[in-house]
């Protein structure tokens, strides 16, 4: 693990790949990751990288973030990887995940989709990067 990745206004193909892979290493350490997706932070002109499993409410987010520092030292040493700094950790009842899997589902596998400038259910969702939205099952305890 040589270098952070650099989070910019701008979602690069570099930032798509490199989350990619964390997930990757998640998935190979049985993280159990349910959803993972990069969010635009308007009010912060940035991206971060949220990763939504059942093991954050179990164990805990330090335990999960300790989950995702053990994947990036995982890394081979060319890679990038991305700063805890510009990680974002929930449990399967997030709101936004939870609101983004009513319109996408893409079960455990990688889907890659841009989702921008939509509105669910009363939520502006500026922009997002999909990896996947598997099952959560919290959806139907959403406000409507």
């Amino acid at each position: 693990m040589d270098k952070e990745l650099v989070v910019r206004e701008i979602l690069s193909e570099q930032m798509i790949d490199v989350g990619a892979k964390l997930i990757e290493r998640l998935d190979q350490s049985q993280s159990n990751v349910r959803a993972a997706f990069w969010l635009f932070i308007s009010d912060e002109k940035t991206w971060k990288m949220m990763l939504i499993s059942p093991f954050v409410k179990t164990d805990g987010p330090k335990s999960f973030y300790k989950r995702i520092l053990e994947a990036n030292k995982n890394a081979d040493k060319s890679e990038s990887v991305i700063s805890l700094n510009d990680i974002g950790v929930a449990d399967t009842s997030n709101p936004l995940a939870n609101l983004l899997s009513i319109a996408i589902t893409t079960g455990s596998e990688f889907a890659g989709i841009r989702f921008s400038k939509n509105t669910l259910n009363g939520t502006f969702i500026e922009d997002s990067y999909i990896y996947r939205i598997g099952e959560l099952g919290t959806a139907t305890n959403l406000p409507i």
